[in-house]
């Protein structure tokens, strides 16, 4: 799976430069976060320990790596990669589960405080669109359930 995701090519270089370790606020701020260790176990065909680690989650997808990065890569690919492993085999921090239950009961991440937009004067926050996303959402889960069971079988 992680061969479909990532170029291995530019993850070699990586692992030769490391240039982003010293400007990645996680690796400055988070005592043991090293994503150096990260690429060398995906080079090395040993990602699976990492996909229960918390320091997958702690990428802060900033962009400081791919700003930095002569190959426009960085390692937050990685980390990306990673965690859309671990989260589809239930892996993952319950904050991410329950944002996630969030974003689909309402299509945001979080609810704007109206009090707080009226005293800065913000306009009031447009419609979420939250319907049409939990139209799309039992599509998309009808049609992963078709192709899972194409004949039906079972469903009874």
């Amino acid at each position: 799976m992680l061969e479909a995701t990532l170029n291995f090519k530019l993850l070699e270089q990586c692992s030769k430069c490391g240039a982003c370790f010293s400007i990645c606020p996680s690796c400055m701020h988070i005592p043991g976060y090293d994503p150096r260790a990260v690429i060398q176990d995906i080079l090395d065909g040993n990602h699976d320990k990492w996909l229960s680690s918390r320091h997958i989650w702690q990428c802060l997808e900033c962009h400081h790596c791919l700003e930095i990065c002569y190959q426009h890569y960085g390692f937050e690919n990685a980390m990306t990669a990673l965690r859309t492993i671990a989260a589809k085999k239930g892996i993952h921090p319950t904050q991410v589960k329950r944002g996630w239950e969030m974003f689909v009961k309402t299509s945001r991440l979080g609810e704007p405080a109206l009090p707080a937009r009226k005293k800065l004067g913000l306009p009031e926050p447009k419609a979420s669109g939250a319907e049409e996303f939990k139209k799309l959402f039992a599509l998309l889960k009808a049609a992963r359930e078709k192709q899972e069971n194409p004949e039906g079988k079972g469903s009874e």
